[in-house]
């Protein structure tokens, strides 16, 4: 039997007809498989118009997936229920480590998580495999290092650089690591990103506009602060944490996302 109208009520994103609440919301079926999909692949989606004020309705839901995954955060979707899923048949098993290898596993997911960011990058969505990868492997040292900061492992990344007032653990949310990450690929000396230098500027403007509207002024800066300080005591090299190749890493993950 199909659905019966008379048990619709109205979407909270979009305004379509939902049947019931899905991830702590009631959205409809298009919605619902948005967010579990945005959240599973982890996707960094930037805003058409660059306002952050796309109108998300039922004839204009698909404009703007950034502005959409925004208003389904807004609404406190839960995204922990959709990690929480069995995932995609298709994900590859990974080997539990044993006790003595736990810190290096988390090491090694930090990595791939710095890798897929960058190559994930808006600024790279017109490039080759091998064009990314090359600024995969110019770029992804700095991008993890940023990540273990983040992660609250400042005593780790003292060990790895002579300078004082190592910045504490900061909060980012997916948008903000994903704004983070194009400052960082804009200062990039590789030629194929010559033309991303004069958006330094405009990333940095989205991240403080970002940040205030969703948390506060005071954490743009505190983000920024901490990234610049990972720019300027580079070039960093934290294979010691590793048990991976972060070349076949980058390899892997580039062809898998090509596929």
């Amino acid at each position: 039997m199909g659905r019966k109208d008379n048990t619709a009520v109205i979407c909270e994103i979009c305004g379509d007809k939902s049947y019931g609440r899905h991830y702590g919301v009631w959205a409809c079926d298009g919605c619902s498989c948005f967010f579990k999909r945005s959240v599973r692949k982890n996707i960094m989606y930037t805003c058409i118009a660059g306002n952050w004020r796309c109108v998300v309705d039922k004839g204009r839901r698909n404009w703007c997936p950034a502005c959409r995954l925004a208003k389904c955060t807004k609404l406190k979707m839960n995204r922990e229920a959709v990690q929480n899923e069995r995932g995609p048949r298709k994900l590859r098993c990974l080997t539990m480590p044993g006790i003595n290898n736990l810190s290096t596993f988390k090491y090694d997911m930090l990595l791939s998580k710095s890798v897929t960011l960058i190559s994930n990058c808006i600024l790279l969505k017109f490039m080759t495999p091998k064009q990314r990868k090359e600024i995969v492997d110019e770029n992804c040292q700095t991008v993890f290092a940023l990540l273990v900061l983040l992660n609250g492992d400042e005593e780790t990344i003292k060990k790895f650089t002579t300078s004082e007032n190592t910045p504490e653990k900061l909060f980012s949310d997916s948008e903000q690591l994903r704004l983070l990450v194009c400052i960082i690929l804009s200062q990039s000396k590789n030629n194929n990103l010559k033309f991303a230098i004069p958006l330094e500027g405009f990333y940095k403007f989205c991240l403080i506009r970002y940040s205030t509207q969703n948390h506060s002024l005071e954490s743009a800066f505190e983000l920024l602060h901490a990234t610049n300080w990972i720019l300027e005591n580079g070039p960093w090299d934290l294979s010691s944490l590793l048990q991976s190749s972060i070349d076949q890493l980058a390899l892997e993950i580039i062809n898998s996302e090509c596929t």
